[in-house]
């Protein structure tokens, strides 16, 4: 080979380097735009609907301007984790699909109690499966969900799961939490989410721990407005931020509840053998037999600071009093009192499961991202939101209790 046929091959491979240079300078990492949509649903646990004003979340104050910001997101009844977080993924209220409590027994899942705490509960789909999940549509329509923490997600629901998903571990920090989305969110668009869920934990034990004005509770609201800054500053880095829609919730506000301002009912249910206390708290569930149903809610209409009904006469505003998993009669405390007894009730400063229309219990509520409206409105309602974010992924909402009234923060074009 003579030095100019290698000076020729030299000038060619520099010249095919070169135009491979200007290709990859021309077309230029993938743009925002030409990315795939990701609909990103956060949930914070008991981020009272007042919290923001605190001025100690300047992430979340900063994405509230950015979109779309209510005032006060009204809660499904009870006011409780697990029933509101089925109900902000399926549509459908407690009644319908089934979630009614954190603490449930069902006649025809014998044998099983379900709780937070039990993990073969958690994971039974049988508790699950009379809602059908956002989730579960996006898997069957072919798209791609990726979970860090829902209620729901770690159950076989109708066969299906989340694309992504992991057993709930309390002590993952908020941080931790963030970055693990993250990390399933660092993939090329044919295998990233289309629907993501990030959940936030410590606001709500913090709440129930130290009550919603101590200082627990604002660095708790703190630590998670910085996760909220590692999640915003990854999916900027990642090319995700201009086509990331952000929906970020709370499931219900807080209450404090002194301890002095408990109620002990078992006076009232000594008397009649059948009577079982199931539910404690702010919202109590007695199981009793057909007999000494009407001579028990007599007694107990002699309590100071309760209401109770037989479950079908639960005031119809509640959705709530019909499904066999609901104790046959239901009292109601008023705000910032709780039923307790020896063997039951949440020893806490705080609490929540009362009437989800009282300004304690409404919760947090901001859209923003691509095609989202700039504006303030006075109130949302959680049971909405499940066909705010079908319409938002572009799949197909299945029947449910909810309205399109939350379609009108979408920008018009």
């Amino acid at each position: 080979m003579n030095n100019v046929t290698s000076l020729h091959r030299v000038v060619f491979c520099v010249l095919i380097i070169l135009g491979m240079a200007q290709g990859l300078l021309m077309s230029g990492p993938v743009k925002a735009a030409d990315r795939k949509p990701l609909v990103l649903l956060v949930s914070i646990d008991g981020f009272r609907a007042d919290y923001l004003e605190r001025g100690i979340t300047p992430n979340l104050k900063r994405l509230a301007l950015s979109g779309t910001h209510a005032d006060r997101l009204t809660p499904v009844f009870p006011s409780i984790t697990f029933p509101n977080h089925y109900a902000l993924v399926t549509g459908m209220y407690p009644d319908h699909n089934g979630i009614v409590n954190n603490t449930m027994a069902d006649p025809q899942i014998p044998n099983q109690v379900f709780t937070l705490s039990s993990r073969a509960a958690v994971e039974n789909p049988a508790w699950w499966q009379e809602g059908t999940p956002i989730w579960e549509t996006v898997v069957r329509e072919g798209k791609i969900a990726s979970t860090l923490f829902w209620p729901g997600t770690e159950a076989k629901i109708h066969g299906v799961q989340p694309n992504d998903w992991l057993t709930y571990d309390h002590m993952m920090s908020s941080t931790e939490r963030a970055k693990k989305l993250l990390s399933w969110l660092d993939r090329e668009d044919s295998k990233r989410a289309d629907f993501a869920t990030l959940y936030f934990s410590e606001v709500d034990s913090k709440g129930h721990a130290f009550g919603p004005d101590s200082a627990e509770v604002n660095a708790a609201m703190a630590e998670v407005d910085r996760s909220m800054g590692v999640l915003l500053e990854g999916l900027e880095v990642l090319n995700l931020k201009n086509s990331t829609t952000l929906v970020i919730v709370s499931d219900h506000g807080m209450m404090e509840v002194p301890g002095r301002q408990t109620l002990d009912i078992t006076w009232a249910l000594k008397p009649f053998g059948s009577a079982s206390l199931n539910w404690s708290g702010p919202i109590a569930g007695i199981d009793v037999s057909d007999q000494e149903e009407k001579p028990l809610l007599k007694q107990l209409a002699q309590q100071d600071h309760l209401q109770c009904w037989s479950k079908n006469e639960f005031p119809q505003r509640f959705h709530f009093g019909h499904h066999r998993r609901i104790p046959s009669v239901l009292c109601l405390a008023n705000p910032g009192w709780s039923v307790e007894s020896k063997n039951h009730g949440y020893k806490s400063v705080g609490q929540h499961g009362f009437d989800n229309l009282i300004d304690e219990m409404q919760g947090l509520f901001i859209v923003t991202g691509p095609g989202i409206k700039v504006q303030n409105i006075r109130q949302a309602n959680s049971i909405d939101i499940y066909n705010l974010l079908a319409h938002l992924i572009q799949v197909q909402a299945l029947p449910n209790d909810g309205s399109d009234e939350l379609f009108d923060l979408l920008r018009r074009h």
